[in-house]
């Protein structure tokens, strides 16, 4: 199932108004991030209901919890785990909106570290992140290698089952927005890697879910 357009035009609306208005009275930095992301938090929550992922008998979905990883906890947005076989689904969401070039590296690091203790862990475990950047910031000139940083992603990208890369996630989507538009808009041209977008995301993810734990589809 494709992402509604629509709904997500409007859901970049009001993370600008979010964004905007958090700058223009002097919000520091992580009371605004918080406050944006988790916009872009609840929405992806929606979709992977949309497409068939939901609470059951046997299977939860819990939000901003911490999963143990094969070294320590790990804080996760989206969980979904079976009652037995513990994590099925992790999916995170990040922002970087501005200082991009100065913090990109330690969060690429920081996924791969995550990926790793939890793929470690849970072999079968399908992870997932969504990964949410501005075209241009907004607020000051700041340039930044957005090619570079998609190709990175994709490298980490794209696990396709339990004996794959533990190094890597099931699905990630480079969402890059061109925020100085009215309504913001998704930028169609980066990325190029298809695997990237989050226009099939969600299907994407329930389709490998569905592969993976047809075992867990218990009602």
């Amino acid at each position: 199932m494709p992402v509604d357009n629509t709904e997500l035009t409007k859901l970049l609306a009001e993370m600008k108004k979010v964004h905007v208005a958090g700058e223009r009275e002097g919000y520091n930095e992580a009371v605004r991030t918080q406050k944006f992301i988790r916009m872009l938090h609840d929405w992806a929550l929606k979709q992977l209901k949309k497409v068939g992922i939901k609470d059951s008998k046997k299977i939860k979905i819990l939000t901003e919890t911490k999963v143990p990883g094969y070294f320590k906890l790990k804080n996760v947005d989206i969980l979904v785990q079976h009652e037995i076989a513990g994590p099925i689904l992790i999916l995170s969401v990040k922002s970087l909106m501005s200082s991009i070039t100065n913090n990109f590296t330690n969060t690429y690091e920081g996924m791969i570290g995550d990926v790793i203790g939890l793929h470690e862990r849970y072999p079968y475990l399908i992870m997932c992140h969504i990964f949410l950047m501005p075209k241009e910031v907004l607020k000051r000139k700041e340039t930044y290698p957005i090619k570079y940083y998609a190709r990175l992603l994709g490298k980490i990208n794209g696990r396709k089952d339990e004996t794959d890369d533990v190094k890597k996630y099931e699905r990630i989507a480079l969402l890059l927005i061109d925020f100085k538009k009215n309504p913001p808009q998704v930028v169609d041209s980066i990325p190029d890697d298809k695997n990237l977008r989050i226009e099939s995301y969600f299907g994407d993810i329930a389709k490998l879910y569905n592969d993976r734990m047809i075992w867990a589809q218990t009602k």
